[in-house]
Parts: C-alpha cells; structure tokens; sequence
C-alpha cells in the first residue's frame, strides 16, 4: 500500500514512470489505488486501463476502459484501447466496433 500522504500527482508521476518503464504490474497497483481516491481523474483510468492491458489483464482493462469512455464517449484512444483490448480476447466481432470509431477519430486502427 502506498502512503497516502503523498500527494496524487506525485503518485501519478510515479506510477507513469514505472508504466514507461514496462514495469505493468506495480503501475496498476499504484493507478488502482489512485482510481478509488480520484474516480473522476480521466487520465488516472485511462492509464490504469493501459496498465491492466500491457500486463494481460484483460477484464480489468476492459472493465476501466468502458468506464473511461462512459465519462468521456470522443476519447478517441479509449476506443482504439477497447478495441485492441476485445481483439486480444479473440472476441473480433465486437471490436470491429469501437476500431471503427478510432479510425473515424483519426486514430490508426
């Protein structure tokens, strides 16, 4: 557990380093702990999302990147993250959708 003295920005920063460091798993320890004290922080939850996918993880990725997408439905990565997220759980059909909407947002599908 994490010392919650430490403010969430600091908390942030480090745990994006350790996600640009590869290091998934205690990234998504951190931004989890981050996504129950700041639930609105957007960035918190889109990260954690990557987090849980780059570490297999796969529910919790999806799981995180609906909630982002809930909040913010024009988050184009959001829906290119669903999508490769649905993909990667061989449900092809269903990414076919929010692929297609990263596309349409100017993201490469």
């Amino acid at each position: 557990m994490t010392d919650t003295r430490t403010p969430p920005g600091v908390r942030f920063a480090h745990a994006h380093g350790l996600f640009d460091a590869a290091e998934y798993q205690p990234a998504a320890a951190l931004l989890a702990e981050l996504a129950v004290e700041v639930p609105d922080d957007l960035a918190v939850r889109l990260l954690l999302a990557r987090a849980y996918y780059h570490s297999a993880q796969l529910h919790r990725a999806e799981a995180e990147t609906r909630a982002v997408l809930d909040a913010d439905p024009a988050n184009a990565y959001a829906h290119l993250l669903l999508g490769r997220t649905l993909e990667r759980q061989s449900r092809h059909d269903e990414a076919g959708g929010p692929l297609r909407l990263a596309a349409a947002m100017g993201l490469v599908a």
